[in-house]
């Protein structure tokens, strides 16, 4: 069995994740991930999580302010720029918090890691992974890490919500890497959670964290340019979200069905070899052959956590608020559970 966390993007709503994973760690010391995915704030929390720095993600992500990520201008002023936001404050936070040492830590521990980015130039999601080879792509693009600092280019370009922030050339003055001069935004733009990543890295068993609540009516009225912005760009990723867990429900819900009526035809006394025959068509034209039920477990708040639009608002008491809501969210979701499917204790 190979078990995967996946979590999805929500800039300062990444408080949450870290709420969860930190609870999870708590209740089931044993319980360990082969693969990580992560999306925009995803991506910041998966390296330290895989790491087990769990005191230090809580202390980042309950002591950051707006003012030191971002810095805002009029309007008029950015016409001619990248973006609408200074983005240099979230560069300087990743060279400090991801130094040289946690990338080869983390090559060391063997987790197999995967960021989601969204190139401006082909249009497509475009996959960074600490081992691309493990990984067997579907309809977007993996490139292999070189080195530390190429990792900390793929997790700034992670968590640069396009317009609001400039987009980043991951592959420049990395030695060996095509298309320098491509430049790479959120992966949440085109994949909110990287759920079929882990499907096709090999996951069997999948933990995925939300951060876009189950109920999303916000009772704002919004007046001014840049709430709107941030909103519209929310909306967009939550609904690029709901169709981003479809697919895998649905791959899933068929493979259920299959294995069911496989189980009926040995209940009604075929052998296990004409059982397979029936469903080996030849020359792979079969996407079920040979696949298994997955577990899929969700994680994800009932309400919104706040954040602003977009997670764009970092309030460390907001945030703290948001991380006790995570853990809270860890006990509910474990008490929903059929004891025989918490094969991790």
């Amino acid at each position: 069995m190979s078990r995967a966390l996946v979590i999805s993007g929500g800039g300062s709503k990444g408080a949450y994740a870290v709420g969860v994973v930190q609870q999870l760690a708590a209740m089931y010391p044993k319980l360990d991930f082969d693969i990580y995915v992560g999306t925009s704030a995803g991506a910041l929390v998966i390296t330290l999580a895989s790491l087990k720095e769990f005191a230090l993600l809580e202390q980042l992500y309950t002591s950051v302010k707006t003012s030191d990520i971002l810095r805002k201008f009029n309007v008029v002023d950015r016409i001619n720029e990248h973006s609408l936001f200074d983005a240099n404050g979230a560069w300087n936070k990743i060279i400090t918090w991801y130094p040289d040492t946690k990338f080869a830590a983390l090559q060391r521990s063997g987790k197999k890691m995967f960021l989601t980015t969204t190139c401006l130039q082909t249009g497509r999601l475009t996959v960074f992974a600490n081992n691309a080879k493990s990984i067997k792509p579907e309809g977007y693009q993996v490139n292999q890490l070189i080195n530390a600092d190429h990792y900390r280019r793929a997790l700034m370009a992670s968590i640069c919500e396009p317009v609001f922030m400039p987009p980043v050339k991951v592959n420049l003055h990395v030695p060996g890497t095509p298309n320098p001069n491509y430049q790479y935004v959120d992966g949440g733009v085109t994949k909110y959670a990287g759920v079929q990543m882990a499907i096709d890295a090999g996951a069997t068993e999948i933990f995925v964290i939300l951060l876009s609540a189950e109920s999303t009516t916000v009772n704002t009225e919004f007046t001014t340019l840049f709430p709107i912005l941030q909103q519209t760009i929310d909306i967009l990723t939550t609904d690029v979200g709901k169709n981003d867990l479809l697919l895998p429900e649905q791959y899933n819900q068929a493979l259920s069905y299959i294995d069911a009526v496989k189980r009926k035809m040995l209940a009604s006394g075929l052998s296990q070899t004409q059982v397979d025959s029936y469903f080996r068509l030849g020359q792979g034209s079969n996407l079920f052959e040979g696949k298994s039920p997955l577990k899929i477990f969700k994680i994800r708040p009932t309400t919104p956590l706040g954040g602003g639009p977009g997670g764009l608002t970092f309030d460390p008491a907001e945030m703290k608020q948001m991380l006790a809501r995570g853990k809270t969210a860890v006990g509910e979701f474990i008490a929903s559970l059929d004891p025989k499917d918490i094969t991790w204790a």
